[in-house]
């Protein structure tokens, strides 16, 4: 069952044309770690901008929403002509978030991308997608990029993740898993901020009692786990980076500065968003069960 992103082309379009994919943005002010993340700039754009316009640049999201609680987050989204939603400040749990969110808009699959993945690659979400696509039974994939320094295993920023050999989720965790007793070189995951369900099992999870291990370590995927529904791991062989903390800005910039790829990520999003100043757009418009603000716009086209 193991997907990986050379997989994402094989019968695609066929089953691409009968559901509808849309993909949220959780995004809140109040991190722990780094309060006020979402909105602080990276080479000038706002980083939950940077994060919804590569959504924006894949071709398998129909629709694009950042989900928040904050009205400073949702002010600047709109500002940039994309859409954003209130959902409620009492939300432990980003998943529990994004199915707030997705009550409310017609899909069948949801993809979550983290707000704090702004170097994440566009192309990766076909691949996310593609297992739920195929296989009516698989209820959720989760993207796992590959750990290369071991002394990431001992990050606690960095949440783990082991998988059975037929590419299921066995277990995550912040403390180092695998344990390296005997000096070998298993394959080790990180758990990214992709990660994607179908609109039946997120309502499901959401209704799921809080669990033990989950509370304990902050994961919201040890929810599923514990309660016995499968995940499917997408495995990505490159290493990613996130924004945890303050210092990890500079890091961040330092990349789309001198990596080709990136560089070039950070043109395309930026260029597409000057673009999009120019266009007159139509008034913003209220969703049926919520606040929402920012033009109706399909993700496939480019930066909204």
């Amino acid at each position: 069952m193991t997907a990986t992103l050379t997989d994402a082309g094989n019968g695609w379009t066929s089953h691409r044309l009968r559901k509808k994919v849309v993909a949220f943005i959780p995004a809140r002010m109040e991190a722990v770690r780094f309060p006020g993340k979402p909105l602080v700039e990276i080479l000038g754009i706002p980083m939950i901008e940077h994060v919804r316009r590569r959504v924006c640049l894949s071709d398998a999201i129909d629709e694009v929403y950042v989900a928040t609680c904050d009205t400073e987050i949702m002010d600047v989204v709109a500002r940039h002509h994309g859409k954003a939603m209130m959902t409620a400040k009492t939300h432990e749990r980003c998943t529990d978030r994004i199915e707030e969110a997705a009550r409310n808009v017609e899909l069948d699959i949801a993809v979550i991308v983290q707000g704090d993945e702004p170097l994440f690659s566009p192309d990766l979400i076909s691949a996310l997608v593609k297992p739920l696509l195929m296989d009516d039974t698989i209820p959720c994939t989760n993207l796992l990029s590959a750990i290369r320094d071991e002394s990431n295993l001992h990050n606690v920023d960095i949440v783990k993740a082991v998988v059975d050999q037929q590419g299921f989720v066995m277990s995550f965790s912040r403390s180092s898993i695998p344990h390296l007793r005997v000096r070998h070189t298993p394959p080790m995951y990180r758990q990214t901020g992709l990660s994607a369900f179908t609109k039946d099992f997120l309502s499901r999870y959401a209704a799921l009692p809080p669990t033990p291990l989950e509370i304990a370590e902050s994961i919201d995927f040890l929810r599923i786990l514990e309660h016995r529904y499968p995940i499917v791991g997408v495995m990505y062989d490159k290493a990613t980076v996130g924004v945890d903390r303050p210092d990890d800005v500079k890091k961040i910039e330092k990349i789309l500065s001198e990596d080709p790829v990136q560089r070039d990520y950070y043109r395309r999003i930026k260029e597409n968003s000057l673009s999009q100043r120019t266009r007159s757009q139509p008034s913003p418009s209220s969703s049926p069960g919520g606040s929402l603000l920012g033009e109706s716009h399909g993700a496939s086209g480019g930066v909204s």
